[in-house]
């Protein structure tokens, strides 16, 4: 689940594109074969030993909620041992893989439990884990509290972090697959991090 939420950081997802969720949704949950790795702009199988040298990955989202079909986002390796697009997701696929019965079209939220039961990864059990870290870190140290934490956090994040990292609204928009500066709600004014960046450009 860590991966899967820091993989969907990366590229701003909703929480139904990566984890199962209640209610009626008109998107499908990212599969196997929505993921491409490439080196030098060639495609890398998903069963290589060298995936995790993957220059860059993307994501097809097949099916948005604003009706775009086959959006193929891209990120690439940032050179962090953990915080890194690639290697998040080459994790993800290779967990997979180890799986008997891993196909193609399996949900990237799938598990195998230890009595070799499939499990898929609910938004519910996403967020009981997402609080309980965020308790036992603190407000203190992390600047909010558990209840604050929402399954579109990962989504909210990212656009709040690309514009701290000084990434033009459009740039945001794209990746995030914006239709349009709706993500600026997630923009939060009342951080330190707002006013410093501004004071900084003066």
């Amino acid at each position: 689940m860590c991966d899967l939420f820091v993989g969907a950081f990366f590229f701003p997802m909703r929480s139904y594109k990566y984890v199962k969720v209640q209610g009626y949704h008109k998107t499908k949950l990212l599969v196997i074969k929505n993921i491409h790795f490439f080196q030098n702009n060639v495609n890398i199988p998903h069963n290589s030993n060298k995936l995790h040298l993957a220059d860059s990955v993307s994501i097809n989202f097949e099916s948005q909620k604003r009706d775009t079909k086959n959006d193929m986002i891209t990120q690439h390796h940032s050179g962090d041992p953990i915080l890194c697009p690639v290697i998040i997701w080459c994790k993800v696929v290779k967990h997979l893989l180890s799986y008997s019965s891993t196909t193609q079209d399996t949900t990237v939220n799938m598990f195998q439990l230890p009595n070799k039961k499939l499990h898929h990864f609910s938004g519910q059990e996403l967020l009981k884990e997402l609080s309980l870290a965020a308790t036992a870190l603190g407000p203190d140290i992390l600047g909010f509290t558990a209840n604050q934490i929402g399954l579109h956090s990962a989504r909210s994040s990212a656009a709040m972090a690309m514009f701290l990292s000084g990434v033009s609204v459009f740039q945001i928009m794209l990746l995030g697959r914006w239709a349009s500066d709706t993500f600026l709600h997630y923009i939060r004014k009342q951080l330190k991090e707002f006013s410093a960046c501004i004071i900084a450009k003066r």
